[in-house]
């Protein structure tokens, strides 16, 4: 039951192509070998950031800081586009690395705008050194030899992912509700947002599949 509904989740934002994904255990995860990656990094840099910067004013990165990260992006742009038009062969160990390198970058210019001060002048850049960086790539790194090597177990990295996968959405959709005061209430509020956009595609996603057979 848990299996059939994490990989529901999976597929509202993954093809789920089982040669395009990490086996564990002989079997498929979620979300392709890419997703994974991007999932990898969101959450890497986002724990961090809510661990250390929740309760500082705080914005998004400088305009140098901002470049140099946006070059993160870059590998997996060509990655996929060369992969899906057949310009290269990309492997499963390249798509979780670039994977990773773009979903590292996300919350950097996202978590410090849920913050109603991050547009202060004293606002300070979220990325005040070196170690704001260092220290999400490094469990990045942990997490993707983790996934790429299949330990623990597939079920316990797959409802990591599925987790990961309805947080990041419900930290979108909370923008939705500027006009909740309640930290609790609009979590919540996100949470059920979140959950029903993606059971919506999840179902889309499957019909469109069902029309092609």
């Amino acid at each position: 039951m848990l299996h059939e509904l994490v990989h529901f989740f999976g597929r509202a934002i993954c093809h789920q192509l089982e040669e395009r994904s990490l086996l564990v255990s002989g079997e498929a995860l979620a979300v392709c070998a890419r997703d994974t990656g991007i999932y990898i990094g969101i959450f890497s840099t986002f724990t961090y950031l809510h661990f250390t910067k929740r309760k500082q004013c705080i914005t998004i990165p400088t305009v140098k800081i901002s470049f140099l990260l946006l070059l993160l992006l870059i590998p997996l742009i060509i990655d996929g586009l060369g992969s899906y038009s057949h310009l290269f062969e990309s492997n499963n160990l390249r798509r979780l690395v670039t994977g990773i390198s773009f979903g590292l970058v996300l919350p950097y210019f996202i978590y410090p705008l849920l913050s109603k001060k991050s547009l202060d002048y004293e606002s300070k850049s979220v990325v005040s050194s070196s170690i704001d960086f260092v220290v999400p790539l490094l469990v990045s790194v942990f997490l993707g030899g983790l996934f790429y090597l299949g330990q623990p177990s597939h079920l316990i990295l797959d409802c990591f992912i599925a987790f990961s996968i309805i947080g990041w959405f419900g930290l979108l959709f909370s923008f939705l509700f500027p006009f909740v005061h309640s930290r609790r209430f609009k979590s919540f509020l996100s949470s059920i947002v979140s959950l029903s956009f993606l059971s919506i595609l999840s179902m889309v996603h499957e019909w469109i599949l069902s029309l092609t057979i």
